[in-house]
């Protein structure tokens, strides 16, 4: 992942607000890494190009490999394939910006065993979370993320997720613990009026697309670090901006932590 003075934000607020403007400097010169996004036809580019060189040039190099689903909800069976598809290839992040629909039993256990396979591979997966829980964002290995603003509030259009009437198979729990006081799992990230190629992109895809280039920048610093370091560094290295509100990115904290591993 190559960071060039010309394509560089540091004086965007968004890159202040989750401090990666000193982590975009530290990797100038470095290898690429390449991200997997599994998400509608029109989304693919504003996702890819909200992170890239007319946008926050956080991925400016960083090689997409993208599959196409419906764009309002993908049957799981479907979902599986093509996350399957992707895992196939080189990409060691992925984004998931479509949820799954209500399917047979077979089709969400398909959907479960890929998303175990990602974990299993060290793969992580942000996805884009929801207003209702699914196989995605209930599967433990994957990063719900939601949008915030410049501010570091989420944005107006974010709802906490609550549980669908269709039970998530393998997953009875509800994924806040059933705490009420308990933040919501996941991320924040700047997903709301982000420059790109498009104009100004919003969306929790858009969150989960600016978590998953942060997570590429970092595995190109220090590409021996495991998966599910990565992943912990990301979570950890965090801070609450909010009361019940899931932990803002912070890119400096989760370098600080990765390269603790690294030293």
């Amino acid at each position: 992942m190559v960071i060039t003075p010309e394509t560089r934000r540091p004086g965007s607020p968004l890159l202040d607000l989750v401090r990666l403007t000193r982590v975009l400097r530290l990797g100038e010169g470095s290898a690429s890494v390449g991200v997997g996004v599994v998400a509608a036809a029109e989304e693919v580019p504003v996702l890819t190009g909200a992170v890239g060189r007319d946008g926050l040039a956080v991925g400016v190099r960083c090689p997409w490999r993208s599959r196409v689903v419906p764009a309002r909800g993908c049957p799981p069976g479907e979902l599986a394939v093509a996350l399957r598809e992707v895992l196939r290839g080189p990409s060691r992040v992925l984004v998931v910006a479509s949820s799954a629909r209500v399917g047979p039993r077979s089709h969400r256990v398909a959907l479960t065993a890929a998303l175990d396979a990602a974990a299993g591979r060290g793969v992580p997966v942000f996805a884009a979370a929801g207003t209702t829980r699914c196989a995605v964002t209930a599967h433990p290995w994957v990063v719900p993320v939601y949008s915030c603003s410049v501010t570091g509030r989420p944005s107006w259009f974010v709802e906490w997720a609550e549980d669908s009437e269709e039970p998530v198979e393998g997953f009875e729990e509800d994924p806040v613990g059933g705490d009420p006081e308990a933040a919501p799992r996941g991320l924040l990230a700047p997903g709301q009026e982000v420059p790109g190629p498009y104009g100004r992109a919003t969306g929790n895809g858009v969150a989960a697309a600016v978590v998953a280039a942060t997570a590429a920048l970092l595995w190109s610093l220090a590409p021996s670090v495991p998966g599910s370091v990565l992943r912990s560094a990301l979570l950890v290295g965090a801070t609450t901006p909010r009361r019940w509100a899931p932990p803002l990115l912070d890119a400096q904290r989760a370098w600080e932590f990765v390269a603790r591993g690294v030293a």
